[in-house]
């Protein structure tokens, strides 16, 4: 978890772009040292639960401190801890966590919390589609190697269902889609996660299952959270008064844990068929999907296999050191990724690590001074759809974003605008540009061009393969 204060209209962007953010949160007061309290994130391509937010206030997890392999030594076994909506969680009463005098734990979480666990298998059915967030499974156990020293744990979760997401259109001969409804029938709708190890069963239960449909201003967007299985030949009818519109999936259709498929549904009278193309995907780990037409009464589609997975290349978040700490970046050694080589562009000037009251761990490169930051080990090849996004703040406001310049492999890939206020975090994208091939990320802030000082966190590299 990471303390950002993000503008308004990056909130915004990031909404629309495949970002993953750290979620906000305050600091942590603990009253007892050897209490445990948890900051988390969602891991994705957007960090966001099923429902769209990060997390809801009152959202619940439970939580494991073991030591050993899996949960075969448990210390404290399914601890209720809840949010305001923040991403901080915290106990009270029997439910809090302490940290052992001695030695060193590990940590499991889960979402949601269920207090009727069989044993340490945690049991869900997924044929209430109503509410998404409720249903959508997720896994934490990141968290290791920790003793009443560590500062306040972070958890990271894993979607374990698959997300479906259908834009649907009314297409020639449909008027509107005025009370469309969306069956997936004959699917599976129970199942259970075994918590630890994180592994979701094969799902059994077989029902017809409505989906969420949701009105928008020219469309119907229908979700649905899936058990991760295969879904060949399943039917999934559109309605719309006595009207039905029959979807057939292909053979050899695997939907995969922990990631999302968008297609975009075009409905019109007749039973003519055709695929259009590949549909645009955000959200979670992104699979392409398509774009349908589907004729009314019978008419099928048989869409593509997904054709690739946006998938994480690289990612970097510095961390996490005590607020006022600054480590120069040849010395410090808690990078979030180690599988890269970290230095200086410039031999005479330097960037360092830091983090301060607002801020958590970041690169920031000195004002009036001229320096730099080198990344390189970075392996892009056979990736295509290759995009870099960082967060950039100034400490002054309305500094350009091109004082602080960005090079892969020498070549200058540079977003240009504005930043807002004082020390405020807004997203920036470079989509183009950057080769399949071993690469080196550099950020360069030249004197002349760097008043007040650029700070620059959370550095992610995604391709699709």
């Amino acid at each position: 978890m990471k303390t950002k204060q993000l503008l308004g209209a990056a909130l915004a962007f990031i909404a629309l772009v495949s970002s993953c953010k750290k979620d906000d949160y305050r600091k942590l007061e603990k009253t007892n040292p050897s209490e445990v309290q948890f900051t988390s994130r969602i891991l994705g391509t957007q960090a966001t639960k099923a429902n769209g937010n990060t997390w809801d206030s009152n959202d619940e997890i439970g939580v494991f401190m073991k030591q050993g392999t899996g949960l075969s030594n448990i210390l404290a076994g399914n601890k209720k801890y809840s949010t305001n909506g923040n991403g901080n969680f915290s106990a009270s009463g029997n439910n809090v966590i302490n940290y052992p005098e001695a030695g060193q734990v590990d940590f499991i979480a889960y979402y949601p919390y269920s207090a009727d666990l069989k044993g340490t298998s945690l049991g869900f059915n997924i044929s209430e589609q109503s509410n998404p967030a409720k249903i959508d499974v997720m896994y934490s156990n990141n968290a290791k190697s920790l003793s009443k020293g560590s500062k306040t744990a972070s958890l990271e979760f894993a979607h374990k269902l698959a997300k479906v997401e259908l834009i649907v259109k009314a297409g020639k001969g449909v008027s509107n889609l005025t009370g469309l409804k969306t069956a997936y029938n004959n699917i599976p709708t129970l199942s259970n996660m075994d918590l630890a190890t994180g592994t979701i069963a094969n799902g059994s239960g077989a029902a017809n299952v409505q989906a969420k449909v949701t009105a928008q201003q020219e469309n119907q967007l229908v979700e649905a959270i899936l058990i991760p299985g295969e879904y060949s030949a399943k039917e999934v009818v559109f309605s719309i008064g006595s009207d039905n519109y029959k979807w057939t999936l292909p053979a050899n259709l695997n939907y995969e844990s922990g990631k999302k498929y968008t297609y975009n549904i075009t409905l019109q009278l007749g039973g003519s068929v055709a695929v259009t193309g590949n549909a645009i995907i955000t959200d979670w780990i992104s699979v392409t999907g398509g774009t349908h037409t589907i004729g009314k009464d019978g008419g099928t589609v048989t869409p593509p296999v997904p054709t690739g997975t946006e998938q994480t290349i690289y990612e970097e978040n510095f961390g996490d050191l005590g607020a006022g700490n600054r480590i120069k970046i040849d010395q410090y050694t808690g990078f979030s990724n180690k599988t890269v080589k970290y230095s200086n562009l410039y031999t005479t000037g330097w960037v360092d690590i830091r983090k301060i009251s607002t801020q958590d761990a970041h690169v920031w490169f000195a004002a009036n001074r001229t320096t730099g930051l080198k990344i390189e080990g970075i392996n892009t090849t056979g990736y295509r759809d290759l995009k870099l996004t960082y967060i950039l703040a100034a400490n002054g406001s309305g500094e350009p974003v091109e004082g602080l310049k960005v090079r892969i492999n020498g070549n200058e890939l540079q977003p240009k605008g504005v930043l807002g206020g004082q020390n405020e975090f807004s997203v920036q994208t470079i989509s183009s540009g950057i080769p399949a091939a071993a690469i080196t990320i550099e950020f360069d802030a030249q004197s002349a061009n760097n008043k007040n000082g650029y700070r620059v966190d959370d550095i992610k590299l995604v391709g699709t393969k």
